[in-house]
């Protein structure tokens, strides 16, 4: 009961923590978003203000104990900030209009629409029972509940080794250092209560098949734009946890990862930031990119901060000025785009 009521908190504070993000950033434009990117980009700053906390108690050298009050109050103080945020800006007339667009595009549930939803519904069932089952966890090469174990225990960020419960001999690499998870996961057990293995091992992962999933819910959203759509959008969904279900037999592969080491950070990478990366692109909301660019920096060593999401960036950005480029010419010569 404790962990649904932290989760929830959690689920709160980045619903509200984004939708204050993506107000300030897109202004009037809010209404083109999903309930998925309010909370993903809440994750991100999240992860940003753990990232903060965990970098001062790593070069400043303050206690844990410190980083949990610091951390605590970066969310009273984010919290408050975006609440006036949102009252401030908020534009009642156009959220009533929204609610009538939605009351009017309510669709029939056709037969196949609710297969598909009942195959997607199976699937994700048959996760959570896998991620819950104890010996569902690939502990090969990772030591991150041994590591949150460490802080809890020393009051200290990386003050000892995991397995020796002795001081470093030889320090910690800095691309480990500056990786902010072990300390985020350590803040929550702290604040919720709950122990590093249940949190680490079950917690966290069902918190990161839920974003994966809203993640590709947006992506869907930018594919099939149109709401007769709905069919295409849940088949892909199906399609998506089926592959999941089935793509837990090695390890690399994004089922994998969610459903045996879903508190690392290239499962987050591969399930949640970068679909949520292609689907922002291909909407053009290129702002919130930068958000998921920084939380990759903070969650998975890359080079300088350049990885998967800045490159798919890239890439997406490459193909939409070919796009421009391509539009122009076929105006410039008459013919319709």
């Amino acid at each position: 009961m404790k962990a649904l009521a932290f989760l929830v908190c959690i689920l709160l504070f980045s619903a509200l923590s984004g939708t204050a993000v993506l107000r300030v950033s897109y202004g009037g434009q809010t209404n083109k978003f999903y309930m998925a990117d309010r909370l993903i980009t809440g994750l991100t700053v999240i992860v940003g203000m753990a990232e903060s906390v965990h970098l001062g108690a790593v070069f400043a050298g303050y206690s844990f104990g410190k980083a949990v009050h610091f951390f605590a109050a970066e969310c009273v103080f984010l919290g408050i900030l975006s609440l006036g945020i949102l009252l401030w800006m908020r534009h009642s007339r156009g959220k009533r209009q929204g609610a009538g667009q939605r009351a009017q595009n309510r669709s029939v549930c056709t037969p196949f629409l609710f297969g598909v939803t009942m195959v997607f519904v199976l699937m994700i069932l048959y996760q959570i029972v896998t991620i819950l089952s104890g010996d569902s966890v690939y502990r090969t090469g990772d030591m991150t509940a041994e590591t949150v174990e460490s802080f809890l225990q020393s009051d200290g960020v990386y003050q000892v080794n995991p397995l020796t419960g002795e001081a470093y001999e030889a320090g910690v690499p800095l691309r480990v250092q500056i990786l902010c998870l072990p300390t985020l996961y350590a803040v929550f057990c702290r604040m919720s209560g709950q122990g590093a293995v249940e949190l680490v091992w079950k917690q966290v992962p069902l918190f990161v098949l839920l974003m994966s999933y809203l993640a590709f819910h947006s992506l869907a959203g930018a594919l099939w734009t149109k709401e007769e759509d709905r069919e295409k959008r849940m088949l892909f969904m199906a399609i998506v946890s089926v592959l999941f279900s089935v793509g837990d037999y090695l390890y690399g592969m994004d089922g994998f990862g969610l459903l045996h080491c879903g508190c690392r950070g290239v499962t987050i990478r591969g399930t949640i930031l970068l679909p949520y990366v292609f689907s922002l692109t291909l909407r053009h909301r290129w702002k919130t990119v930068l958000f998921c660019i920084l939380a990759e920096a903070c969650v998975v060593w890359t080079l300088y901060g350049m990885g998967s999401c800045l490159l798919a960036a890239l890439g997406m950005g490459a193909v939409r000025i070919w796009q421009i480029h391509r539009n122009r010419g076929l105006r410039g010569a008459g013919k319709e785009v």
